[in-house]
């Protein structure tokens, strides 16, 4: 199956060469039997249809091997076929050179050339597509109307002329059971395109019908000389045989084209085929019928005239009970229809309804939220002057505090004893560390105040600059910077990376006190599409389960009098980074350092 798949669809010189070849052998053949005698065209006719029937054999068993599933065991049976016609034609064709004999007869021949209608129709049968669905009253109706027509081809085609003229029984027998399976095999092709939906081998059933048709008409011709004694050899019917196989080498080449190259607008195209059939096969039985029955209307007798009367009056009720039941069918899919389209029409007005009901809620919804959001403005307003009314008043007194208690410290310096003096300094202490609270707090509220403003930064020089604002700080304690920066430009709020930056650069001076050889290392690249800017030290580092809560406000790891702060610095960072659309993370092991990153969008790279 997977070898089938694989051929290639054939091209078009491919799909055509078996036809223009066939035509020039019909063109041969024609020449060779006006330029030749009666004796020679019996030895033209006998070698043209053993070669084309050897031909057909040899296209239908190439096209199996390259088909699949049923189509290739159909295509076998009907090459089967075309070999018992060669079988039989060789056998007939040593007949005549051994015996002599000239015209036909009844012989071993005629049961391969018998067998050649019962595997076309084996292979028309196996053809049908496999997903037919049930079978319906219309295919009943189908099936009734073609045999119809069979029993009137038998019975007013063959059986009364053979009557007529006291045909030889034997030759009589043998001539109706070959007639019987020949009009089958065109009533099969012609029911089997009528009463299925074919795909992609719409035009090789086609092929099939007519090669079927022609056989039909061909041997009733055939037949009906042989009965009279007017057959000859040179006569228009034996072209017939040349075209029959042509169109079945035909068809099977097709069939291949068709399975590789589907057609398209496939639906309809099926529905514009059902019309035509509809339209042509019943009128086409009908003429069928009343041909033969002209045809042979000198050999009826009152007998014969009542099994035909009968026949026309089957085909008719045939017809009209099918013709009814499509009807019914077409009545019922039309109250369907109109079902549906009530149901559609209540939905659209439903829907309607529900869109004027949202529109309302919406409006409502809208309104609703703009009335909050002047409220939530107004509350705002109201917090942020409390909050700088509130901070303002606290830091008032906090200096106060602080300015008097060196006040009394200098004044009654002589007479404070030693836990005196550890009191006063104690409250300024706790005055420093509550402005230094509030100046942090107010820095964090105005975090989410402030508005962002993008401008043309460089990374390098902005490290530089903060670098520099800890110069002090770093020589009086010796500590160590290596700084690996790109030549990064970015365009980006400058305030709230500046932020974020001097926080982290000041986290890492303040826990690297400790360390005999204070380190800290600054990188800034850009990788993994985004730009990365790391800020590692060598200091007392922290647990990874505190990853991220190191980030919240006022969660601290150690106590003040171990490492004094607030712990906002860190909570700054990362509502800075969420403002200006980055992120931050940190990474440690207990003892051995700690390495914070800030990631930044890679849109704000300057390329």
């Amino acid at each position: 199956m997977a070898a089938a798949f694989a051929v290639p669809a054939p091209k078009t010189a491919q799909r055509w060469g078996i036809a223009t070849a066939w035509l020039m052998g019909l063109i041969v053949y024609c020449i060779a039997i006006f330029l030749s005698s009666s004796v020679v065209t019996l030895w033209v006719d006998d070698v043209a249809w053993t070669v084309a029937s050897a031909a057909a054999t040899l296209v239908c068993f190439r096209s199996a091997a390259r088909l699949d599933d049923h189509l290739r065991s159909a295509w076998r049976i009907m090459g089967f076929g075309c070999l018992c016609w060669f079988i039989g034609q060789l056998l007939w064709d040593y007949a005549r050179l051994v015996d002599g004999t000239e015209l036909p007869t009844a012989g071993i021949h005629q049961l391969f050339y018998s067998s050649f209608s019962v595997f076309l129709i084996a292979g028309i049968v196996r053809l049908q597509p496999r997903d037919t669905g049930p079978l319906t009253f219309q295919h009943l109706g189908n099936l009734g109307l073609v045999s119809c027509c069979l029993l009137t081809i038998v019975v007013l085609g063959m059986l009364a002329p053979a009557l007529a003229v006291h045909f030889p029984i034997q030759r009589m027998l043998i001539g109706l059971v070959h007639t019987t399976f020949v009009s089958l095999a065109f009533m099969v092709a012609l029911y089997s395109l009528w009463s299925f939906r074919w795909e992609s081998g719409w035009i090789t059933m086609v092929l099939l019908v007519v090669a079927m048709g022609i056989y039909f008409v061909a041997n009733f011709v055939y037949s009906r000389g042989l009965i009279n004694a007017t057959y000859k050899a040179d006569d228009l019917v034996n072209l017939s045989w040349l075209v029959l196989f042509g169109l079945i080498a035909i068809a099977a080449n097709e069939q291949v084209c068709e399975r590789h190259a589907p057609s398209s607008e496939l639906h309809a195209r099926l529905q514009v085929r059902e019309r035509w059939l509809e339209a042509v096969l019943p009128a086409l039985l009908i003429t069928m019928m009343v041909l033969i029955g002209v045809v042979t209307m000198d050999t009826w007798n009152p007998s014969l005239t009542l099994w035909a009367s009968g026949l026309f009056v089957l085909f008719a009720l045939f017809l009209g009970a099918r013709e009814a039941w499509l009807q019914k069918q077409a009545q019922h899919l039309t109250e369907m229809l109109l079902k549906a389209n009530e149901q559609l029409r209540t939905t659209n007005s439903e829907l309607r309804m529900s869109e004027a009901r949202y529109r309302e809620l919406n409006s409502a919804l809208e309104q609703r939220v703009t009335e909050r959001t002047a409220q939530l403005k107004t509350a705002f307003e109201e917090l942020e002057g409390f909050s700088y009314a509130v901070a303002h008043d606290l830091k008032t007194p906090l200096r106060a505090i602080n300015g008097f208690a060196h006040l009394l410290e200098a004044e009654a310096d002589a007479v404070l004893s030693p836990l005196a003096r550890d009191h006063l300094m104690r409250i300024r202490r706790g005055s420093l560390k509550m402005a230094t609270l509030i100046e942090d707090l107010l820095a964090y509220a105005q975090v989410d105040r402030r508005a962002t403003r993008a401008t043309l930064v460089s990374v390098p020089a902005l490290l530089e600059q903060l670098v520099g604002e800890l110069a002090d700080e770093i020589a009086r304690r010796g500590a160590q910077i290596v700084m690996h920066v790109e030549p990064i430009s970015l365009r980006i709020d400058i305030d709230g990376l500046s932020l974020a930056l001097r926080n982290v650069l000041q986290n890492a001076m303040k826990y690297t006190r400790d360390a005999p050889s204070p380190r800290i290392e600054i990188s800034a690249q850009v990788r993994d599409g985004a730009v990365l800017i790391r800020i590692a030290d060598n200091g007392i580092g922290f647990e990874m389960q505190y990853h991220d809560h190191i980030f919240r406000v006022f969660q601290r790891l150690h106590r003040e009098d171990q490492y004094p702060g607030t712990g906002i610095g860190l909570a700054l960072v990362r509502k800075a980074m969420d403002r200006i659309g980055g992120r931050v993370w940190a990474e440690s092991r207990l003892g051995e350092g700690a390495v914070f990153t800030i990631e930044l969008p890679l849109s704000a790279l300057m390329k």
